[in-house]
């Protein structure tokens, strides 16, 4: 670039004037939004996520609603001056004024902003044209894998569909999912199949709280939870609950069998849980929004990360299950929504389902050196995140395909090892001893790493950790 003062003013100012033919011009907060209070939720993950990725994607309902919550981000990043440093890119202005050299032009106004070092915020509109442009594409993973410069845009729904289809850009984004506006009390009647499971319960606490009524069924805990006992393998029972209540608006089916090395020992039981069950549930829940809770281990974890619409090819018989729910859910309620998740971690209570993460926290007790895998990776996902992914999911009216998991790929010992650093600042609680990685086998082949495209990106796992210690020592 020419030579100019490295005062930002002046980067900011040298930008526009050399690029503003071609979309790109300084931004400024407008009055009304940069009074709007918070902080809001979604603005302290937004924060969080360009810690730790350098970009966060708001999908909104309106570009005024997603814009308002820029300018929150950047008032924080700018520590509440108004004065705040950002350039506004427009990639369909870009792309119209000379397409031949789009791709050239979006270089030369990154080189220019790179010279602030971090100081100037890149704030992207119309991300879903970069589509039409294979250089643009490229040179935004580039970009977004340097994490040189903070990246914040807003999109649709539409958008996101159309950017999911490129996984290798899309995968490096981390979209935030906003929550609908006008949704205080939800007025329709939700069951939720599952609800004494790990993640149905954190489901059920969730959706008490947004939806004027709520039931749940469980099968050997059911009574625990003062919820319905209800065995989804006995067409007999599906039947005779349905008709005494036939009229869900929504019905959200958690149960199953969700570990991976047990389905692959008991196929057949496997097999009804997870797929059979569905079928029985389409002859009698009529009129309803279904939802199917599925899983990464759809995919073979060798080529990620995966969109919804890229190939599903599952390496063990739970992920096979999994995939043929889907496709039941799929033919048998014509809106269905499905939502692949990645590993869930968290705490209901004492009573929980064990987890990859709950085992890993209960390891640091021992007064002995760890053994944990080093091998598969894996994208760790709170359970109150994903329960409220599928809230917005569904006051969205999504059907088809959607996915979630963490926003980073931690084997078990990078697990282990960060768990004990939150831990240790949380409570001085030290632990002392090694913690070794060595590859772990089940019985069940698991999928490598099945980073996928989320919908909705989830706090980060350091964030999670201390949210769950917190709840265990309450």
């Amino acid at each position: 670039m020419d030579k100019i003062n490295s005062d930002t003013t002046q980067i900011l100012t040298y930008i526009q004037e050399k690029y503003s033919k071609i979309g790109a011009k300084v931004f400024h907060p407008k009055g009304a939004y940069a009074k709007s209070s918070g902080p809001d939720e979604d603005v302290l993950r937004a924060l969080s996520l360009i810690r730790l990725s350098g970009n966060a994607i708001f999908i909104s309902q309106s570009h005024e609603q997603g814009e308002r919550l820029v300018i929150q981000v950047l008032l924080r990043l700018s520590g509440g001056k108004l004065d705040i440093y950002a350039i506004q890119l427009d990639i369909g202005a870009l792309i119209a004024a000379d397409r031949e050299q789009a791709g050239f032009n979006f270089q030369n106004i990154i080189q220019d902003i790179q010279a602030s070092e971090g100081k100037v915020t890149l704030f992207i509109t119309a991300l879903g044209k970069a589509l039409e442009d294979k250089s643009i594409i490229s040179a935004l993973c580039e970009l977004v894998e340097q994490k040189s410069i903070p990246i914040l845009s807003v999109i649709s729904m539409k958008d996101f569909r159309g950017l999911e289809e490129i996984p290798e850009l899309s995968g490096l984004f981390r979209f935030i999912l906003i929550e609908k506006s006008n949704c205080d009390k939800r007025d329709k009647s939700v069951l939720i199949i599952g609800a004494s499971s790990l993640f149905g319960n954190a489901v059920y606490r969730t959706f008490t709280q947004e939806y004027k009524n709520v039931k749940g069924t469980g099968f050997s805990k059911a009574s625990s939870f003062g919820f319905d006992k209800l065995d989804v393998t006995c067409e007999e029972e599906v039947k005779v609950y349905f008709a005494k209540h036939p009229h869900f608006d929504i019905v959200i089916y958690i149960a199953g069998e969700a570990n991976a090395d047990i389905a692959e020992k008991e196929k057949d039981k496997a097999r009804m849980l997870n797929v059979d069950a569905v079928s029985t549930i389409a002859h009698y829940a009529k009129n309803c929004k279904f939802v199917y809770i599925s899983s990464e281990y759809v995919f073979d974890g060798s080529n990620g990360p995966y969109g919804s619409g890229s190939k599903a090819n599952p390496i063990n018989y739970y992920g096979w299950t999994k995939l043929e729910g889907e496709k039941v859910s799929l033919k048998n309620f014509p809106d269905s929504l499905v939502i692949r998740l990645g590993a869930l971690y968290g705490y209901n209570g004492p009573d929980d389902k064990e987890t990859t993460v709950s085992k890993l926290i209960a390891s640091l007790d021992k007064t002995e050196p760890l053994k944990a895998d080093n091998v598969q990776i894996k994208h760790p996902l709170l359970l109150e995140d994903a329960a409220k992914t599928l809230l917005k999911l569904l006051d969205y009216g999504a059907s088809g395909i959607y996915q979630t998991n963490g926003p980073e790929g931690l084997n078990k010992q990078e697990m282990t090892e960060r768990i004990a650093a939150v831990r240790n600042k949380m409570t001085g609680s030290v632990f002392s001893y090694p913690i070794i990685g060595i590859e772990q086998a089940g019985l069940a082949a698991k999928p490598l790493n099945t980073h996928m495209v989320n919908v909705d990106t989830p706090r980060p796992f350091d964030e999670g950790i201390r949210f769950v210690l917190s709840q265990r020592q309450a």
